[in-house]
């Protein structure tokens, strides 16, 4: 599996996956143009969406409909090293009506998310430069809010 990060201008980007497209980029105040979610809202949002297709199948396989379905994530940066520190999931759910057994359910398949698990299990991380000539060095920019991912100077 493979996806392509494609440079613009300034700290605007786009993922290529596919034929599908993502822009990602900073706010104005961090050097960008707003034009995308920064990395780390990207990030959030893919933890989100995975947490929403793992309770999607389970809602399935227990006949709960679960259209309409949304899931709020709040997450905290720590610094040393700087990092996403805490990530809070809440699954609002539609239906008023369902068993502890079946919020437990949902709770248990959002466990066994791939993304969930990804952080879990520490993967692997390899880095390559390949340096064109002339490289062109990048501003550092100061980030209070954990909203960018750039690290403070």
């Amino acid at each position: 599996m493979s996806i392509t990060i494609e440079h613009h201008e300034d700290v605007r980007f786009t993922a290529h996956a596919g034929p599908h497209r993502v822009t990602i980029d900073l706010p104005v105040s961090h050097g960008g143009s707003d034009g995308g979610m920064t990395p780390p809202q990207l990030f959030i949002a893919a933890l989100g969406a995975c947490a929403g297709v793992y309770t999607a199948d389970y809602c399935d396989s227990q006949g709960i409909d679960c259209r309409g379905m949304r899931i709020h994530l709040d997450w905290d940066v720590h610094d040393r090293p700087r990092r996403i520190g805490s990530v809070r999931v809440r699954i609002d759910m539609p239906d008023a009506a369902l068993s502890p057994a079946q919020v437990d359910g949902i709770r248990r398949s959002v466990d066994e998310c791939l993304l969930h698990n990804t952080l879990a299990h520490q993967p692997q991380f390899a880095v390559e430069v390949s340096v064109a000539p002339d490289p062109v060095p990048a501003a550092a920019v100061r980030c209070e809010s954990g909203a960018c991912c750039r690290p403070p100077h």
